[in-house]
């Protein structure tokens, strides 16, 4: 996760200090808040990816996924982007406990979207548990600018929460997403309150849907999203 600013990817110092702090315990909460759905939700779509050269994990926090989406996800390199310091530490020892060969394909940054070069393209962007620290407005620049990251014909796989769609209770996943919220607001500073509209960001650039799966009762939803060729149909002007 990281927090929101009014600059996209401009990451608060507060928001930073706070996941410092929940490193050496942010898989453990993780794990005891949805019994091992959450990390689940972000690596169920990964047998859909094709061979991928370069992929970009915002968001990266301790490298669970990282290294899951380097072993199995098909993909030759990766950068991985977090705010907080401590969670790219945590994520190094993991991949150096695996060997030399998963750490020299995964490039690890401290900081925010302004880390990514203007240059830089990828094949794959994966967001867990990131966009939904933004309000609206802000989610609006953050999508806009990894959507300029992201190669034509490549894909977009995220996993957050959700309260439409069946399973649960709609009013029983929004107290569990309510909860969430209060308790990163209290450690992290975010000040996003409640889930944004992720479909009508992603929408404003003519991602297509390709696949989705819900877990936990519905309270996490994962998705993989393609960007359009130029001029194929449904390709954004």
């Amino acid at each position: 996760m990281a927090g929101p600013s009014l600059r996209a990817g401009a990451l608060s110092a507060r928001t930073a200090r706070g996941f410092d702090l929940l490193a050496p315990v942010y898989d453990a909460l993780a794990e005891l808040a949805s019994a091992g759905r959450i990390h689940r939700s972000q690596s169920t779509l990964l047998p859909l990816l094709p061979r991928t050269p370069r992929a970009l994990v915002v968001g990266g926090g301790t490298g669970r996924f990282l290294v899951e989406l380097l072993r199995t996800g098909g993909v030759d390199r990766a950068v991985s982007l977090d705010v907080s310091e401590a969670m790219t530490r945590r994520t190094a020892a993991r991949l150096a406990r695996l060997g030399p060969e998963l750490a020299t394909r995964a490039e690890l940054r401290v900081g925010g979207l302004e880390r990514l070069g203007t240059g830089e393209r990828f094949d794959l962007v994966a967001t867990h548990c990131f966009l939904d620290l933004f309000e609206d407005v802000e989610l609006a620049d953050v999508v806009d600018r990894l959507e300029a990251a992201l190669d034509p014909g490549g894909l977009w796989l995220f996993s957050d929460f959700a309260v439409d769609g069946a399973g649960l209770p709609a009013g029983l996943r929004r107290t569990l997403v309510a909860g969430l919220y209060g308790f990163f607001r209290v450690t992290a500073g975010i000040s996003a309150r409640r889930l944004p509209d992720f479909e009508r960001a992603f929408a404003r650039h003519g991602l297509v849907e390709l696949a989705q799966a819900r877990l936990a009762g519905g309270v996490l939803r994962a998705a993989l999203y393609g960007k359009p060729q130029p001029g194929a149909p449904g390709a954004s002007c």
